[in-house]
């Protein structure tokens, strides 16, 4: 009971620690931040008119939300309209965004205060009704330094009689909205060139003319969020009776695509009393001949300000990921040697319990900064890696598998390293608990780091795409929140207090410990299977052979043996070096019923045809995916949402390496598996799903898609 009781307080601490992390004052008691509500330019419509209808958002001081073209971060509004037949909704048209600058390398687009988008509404001439109700489900982000996903049913009921008549409150909103929609004008010619680093934006005519007045501060806001950096800087330069805009080049921007490229232009005319600003629409055709400008290499902006509020908004994301990784289930085998070894050492020297908290700090930061910067390498030579990168390499995973079993072996007692199960991982000095610590630290990233669970997603898949220190300040920020628990509990006596004494209870509990330690071995036994096939499995089942050998032999008291145990470890390590020369299986992805294979071009089609589709971006490795796809993907609910909405579901496994779909999660500003996305059937961008997901998640999920 004491040993229940032990474990009961440690998972308290955990979601203790958690919720505490995820709890922000102005938003916990679940009160709307954005006053959301639908206004009409019209108060009583008839057949066959059309008229319009605004979204409109009202946000706190601080708060904000976002453009078309969200920027560096966020989402923009989305709105399933549920209306009578005979009525035929537009899309939004979008006032001029502002910008809103996250940090120095972090830039969004949006607005603040209050935003109406207004959209056109199409009545049939034959319109029976005598009212008109229109319901609006709409989903948005808002933000101040951190993000709130909000969401909403907003309904409208307009009589229809044989005579509009118009509202005025809402024609004064809906006027002002689109008076500052950016609208085309005529006489302006706007070419687009690609060089290296840069993309030229050339304007010819109109405003910009040898004889216009004068313009200063052009900005560019384009459509597309992978054409530029958007937080770069952007130089203006003038002559030959045209205007030149200087951009960085965004990391997706494709010069053969040979499409137009939308935007707004943003800039002021005269200056004094006199100045007006102008926002206009632009569509800017590739020019593949244009001669780009020798300073066409955008200036660097300088180091990023690692101390500005919107970064520590990000590392403070990051952190409570670290926290909540605590209660990922691939995270078990390891942590819970780690509390066991508190539990050891919560009633010793507290100088040492200092100490070895801050090993096990140590060892978890180094290992997270140390992915993150290989990740940053791989990523300066263009290649596209997610986190939990490392198992897709088999012979990773091989050798993860032997350390696994290793440590199983010893928490039963086959062999001992160290003197006390702070050795574990460890023996590597005359102070093997210290070292230990360090170790167990270094083996939990490891095993942790494909586990992307909530908070830690958003964080990565932004700070992947920052610069290099970001990326290194926000992996060491989850670092310290995955071992932020047990350092608490390390400095605070308090807490110590209701930690169990160390009794003879601890000698089963570290051998039962073996068993989650061999499960894990099965696990990644699995993995390699899909990743390396059948000889895989018989070159880890001989390095398993060896090491088990070795392990006997070098307790057998005789140099024979020693020499035996020598050569068995070097042919256990031969076969698992072995692994790595293996072709990767070409097997199919084992899909389950009504399942198909992730394609882009199968995308296209299915959202061409006007079918929702379900994306499951998986991999063998992550234990959330798998969780989730024995839990609420397999619940017999969701299986027949999938088939009453008509939802096609794919899957895009990336147990192995995959560029395409490594390039997918970026797009979608996610840093890993799991990725759940949902493509409504009446177009538009695809729904990102929690990291853990309910039956009640998916089958929302599928109902909105669905239309």
């Amino acid at each position: 009971m004491r040993l229940l009781a032990s474990l009961a307080t440690a998972f308290a601490l955990l979601t203790g620690f958690a919720a505490t992390a995820s709890a922000q004052p102005g938003w916990a008691s679940n009160e709307p931040i954005v006053e959301a509500s639908l206004v009409s330019d019209m108060a009583v419509v008839a057949p066959g008119d059309t008229f319009y209808l605004g979204f409109r958002q009202v946000m706190p001081e601080g708060w904000h939300t976002y453009w078309r073209n969200p920027g560096d971060n966020g989402l923009p509004p989305e709105v399933r309209w549920e209306v009578p037949a005979g009525v035929t909704m537009g899309e939004f048209e979008w006032p001029a965004p502002i910008e809103l600058p996250l940090a120095d390398t972090i830039l969004d687009y949006g607005y603040h205060d209050e935003v109406v988008l207004p959209l056109p509404v199409e009545l049939d001439a034959d319109f029976a009704g005598s009212e008109l109700i229109i319901t609006g489900h709409a989903s948005w982000l808002v933000c101040e330094i951190i993000c709130v996903p909000e969401e909403g049913t907003l309904t409208l009921t307009l009589p229809v009689g044989d005579q509009s008549g118009r509202d005025e409150t809402g024609y004064w909103y809906i006027q002002a909205a689109l008076d500052s929609v950016p609208q085309p004008v005529t006489g302006l010619d706007a070419r687009l060139g690609f060089g290296e680093t840069a993309v030229v934006l050339e304007l010819e005519g109109g405003d910009f003319s040898a004889v216009a007045p004068e313009w200063h501060d052009l900005t560019f806001f384009p459509y597309d969020g992978a054409l530029i950096e958007h937080a770069a800087e952007q130089r203006a330069e003038r002559g030959d009776g045209l205007a030149r805009l200087l951009l960085t080049r965004g990391y997706r921007a494709d010069p053969q695509l040979a499409t137009a490229r939308g935007g707004v232009l943003r800039y002021t005319l005269g200056s004094g009393a006199g100045a007006r600003e102008q926002a206009i629409e632009i569509w800017a055709e590739p020019d593949p001949d244009m001669v780009l400008p020798a300073t066409a290499g955008v200036a660097d902006n300088g180091p990023a300000a690692v101390v500005a509020p919107g970064l520590i908004g990000l590392l403070l994301l990051a952190f409570g990921g670290g926290l909540i990784l605590n209660l990922m289930p691939c995270v078990f085998p390891i942590l819970s040697i780690k509390v066991l070894q508190f539990v050891e050492g919560a009633h010793d020297d507290p100088h040492r319990v200092h100490r070895h908290a801050l090993f096990f700090l140590a060892g978890v930061i180094m290992s997270f900064v140390a992915l993150a910067a290989v990740l940053v390498g791989l990523r300066e030579f263009g290649l596209p890696v997610g986190w939990g990168f490392q198992l897709q390499v088999p012979v990773v995973v091989a050798g993860l598998t032997l350390l696994l079993f290793a440590i199983g072996l010893n928490l039963l007692g086959v062999f001992e390293i160290g003197t006390s199960l702070q050795g574990v991982g460890g023996g590597l000095s005359e102070k093997p608990g210290a070292q230990g610590a360090f170790f167990t630290g270094v083996l939990a990233v490891i095993v942790a780091a494909p586990c992307v669970g909530p908070l830690a997603a958003g964080a990565l898949g932004l700070a992947l795409t920052q610069p290099a220190v970001i990326v290194l300040l926000v992996a060491a920020a989850m670092g310290a929140g995955l071992a932020a628990p047990f350092v608490l509990v390390s400095f605070i006596p308090a807490l110590q207090a209701f930690m169990p004494k160390p009794g003879r209870w601890m000698e089963q509990f570290k051998q039962f410990l073996a068993f989650p330690m061999f499960a894990s071995v099965l696990w990644l036994s699995w993995v390699l299977v899909i990743q390396s096939g059948p000889s895989g499995l018989l070159l880890l089942g001989i390095g398993l052979l060896a090491l088990s050998l070795a392990i006997w032999a070098r307790k057998q008291k005789h140099l024979a043996w020693t020499v035996i145990a020598v050569l068995s470890l070097l042919t256990g390590l031969g076969a698992t070096l072995a692994i790595a020369r293996l072709p990767a299986a070409t097997n199919a992805p084992n899909l389950s019923g009504g399942e198909e294979a992730w394609s882009r071009e199968r995308v296209a089609e299915l959202r061409a045809n006007g079918q929702p589709v379900f994306i499951d971006v998986t991999a063998a490795w992550c234990v959330t995916c798998q969780v989730n796809k024995l839990g609420a993907l397999s619940d017999p609910a969701v299986k027949e949402a999938f088939e009453r909405y008509g939802v096609v579901e794919m899957r895009a496994d990336w147990t192995n390496r995959n560029d395409e779909i490594a390039a997918m999660i970026a797009e979608h500003g996610q840093a890993g598996v799991p990725l759940y996305l949902v493509y409504p059937a009446n177009g538009g961008p695809a729904r990102v799903l929690p990291s853990v997901l309910t039956r009640d998640i998916v089958i929302n999920a599928l109902a909105e898609a669905a239309g």
